[in-house]
């Protein structure tokens, strides 16, 4: 056992408990932020006890469950619980790392630290003991990180479950094939065919289901056999720059939001770190009064600096609906670049190369939103194969 996993579930409604303790308990329902549709996002288990669940309209929530409490999601404050969690785990592991895709759910490596934490149950305690108990946290012990993490969901709140290397197949086979890294279509296809549960897919050929589920079918494969990669990898530490600009009095209209945002952007220009420096990210944050919030992640196309910056935010902001007064705006920077030039051809005759460097420039921008490369191409590999998938092989794609 050697992959601890700290996990919060329902993580955007335990996290509004934090400031409303008396919710605590209570049938909770998180709703789409002011402006989409009306629609249940999350709920809590005594919600789904009355029959709320995810993607229903919030207008049935009332006729199910009259005392269930509508929350909207607050990601300033979510992303500070998150930071403050992953801070506090990092001082007993050095290697801590974060789900990106199931907020409130860390990753901690336990291996080498016996003598630090002590055996493992009495490790995963103390990372327990750094949560607070309103956001309920649960644990799971196991070689890898996939058992780890299903472990955790089917721990008792502030408890934890372990498994030894010998118990993680036995764990898995009962458990829906939902919890399988697979598409929604692969996962949709495989209940049409009867296979329900890991069990289920783990008794599969390999070959038989890479060949009709593609390469993500073998690494599902190997996690249903209790095969996981125990290594937890921490996320690199992007140099980023962050300004906090606090209002003197709720900012109602877009003209004085405008305003605000420019003084903002000149301020974090202002540091050290961006002297002759653009910028290709921007995470904006909002809090309104009353404590919700609001945040929009952009991308640019080409890098910019202050001025061009400003103006890109008050471009792509400028149809943005204010969902409540602004009492403070949080501006996050990174993905740095030095200040260049760029020379376009005299010459527009041929245009394939210019049509390199915007791909090329497109792949870079995804990339960078990302993490990594979602462009792909097609490369021959047995153009002789009856079998269709077997023709061809998509690659990723780097400029």
């Amino acid at each position: 056992m050697t992959v601890a996993c700290v996990r919060i579930l329902h993580f955007a409604l335990r996290v509004a408990t934090l400031d409303r303790p008396e919710l605590a308990g209570q049938p909770l329902v998180l709703g789409a932020p002011p402006g989409k549709r009306p629609l249940v996002l999350d709920r809590t288990i005594e919600a789904a006890r009355r029959g709320i669940r995810p993607g229903m309209h919030l207008r049935e929530v009332p006729l199910l469950c009259p005392h269930a409490v509508v929350c909207h999601p607050n990601p300033a404050r979510e992303a500070a619980v998150a930071t403050h969690l992953v801070a506090r785990l990092e001082e007993l592991s050095p290697l801590v790392a974060p789900d990106p895709d199931d907020p409130g759910c860390v990753y901690v490596d336990l291996r080498g630290l016996d003598r630090q934490l002590g055996p493992p149950a009495v490790a995963v305690a103390r990372l327990l003991a750094v949560v607070p108990d309103l956001l309920q946290p649960r644990a799971g012990v196991a070689p890898g990180k996939f058992a780890a993490r299903l472990a955790a969901g089917r721990a008792r709140a502030g408890q934890a479950r372990l498994l030894a290397p010998e118990e993680v197949r036995a764990f898995l086979a009962p458990l829906p094939v939902a919890r399988l890294p697979l598409p929604l279509a692969a996962i949709r296809s495989l209940e049409q065919m009867g296979i329900r549960t890991i069990g289920d897919f783990a008794s599969l050929p390999v070959a038989a289901a890479q060949a009709r589920f593609g390469a993500a079918a073998r690494r599902a494969w190997e996690l249903a056999h209790g095969r996981d990669d125990p290594t937890v990898h921490p996320p690199p530490r992007e140099e980023t720059v962050v300004e906090r600009l606090t209002l003197p009095a709720p900012a109602t209209s877009w003209e004085t939001f405008r305003i605000a945002l420019a003084q903002l952007v000149a301020r974090a220009f202002g540091q050290p770190a961006l002297r002759q420096r653009h910028v290709r990210q921007i995470r904006l944050r909002a809090h309104l009064e009353g404590g919700a919030s609001w945040e929009r992640t952009l991308t640019l196309r080409e890098p910019c600096g202050a001025a061009r910056l400003t103006e890109a935010l008050r471009l792509r902001l400028q149809g943005l609906e204010l969902s409540g007064p602004i009492e403070a705006l949080t501006l996050e920077l990174s993905g740095f670049v030095p200040e260049t030039g760029r020379q376009e051809p005299l010459l527009t005759a041929n245009l394939r190369p210019r049509r390199d460097r915007q791909l090329a420039e497109a792949a870079r921008q995804l990339k960078q939103r990302y993490g990594a490369s979602p462009l792909y191409r097609i490369v021959e590999v047995e153009p002789w194969s009856r079998i269709p998938e077997r023709r061809h092989a998509l690659i990723s794609f780097e400029p």
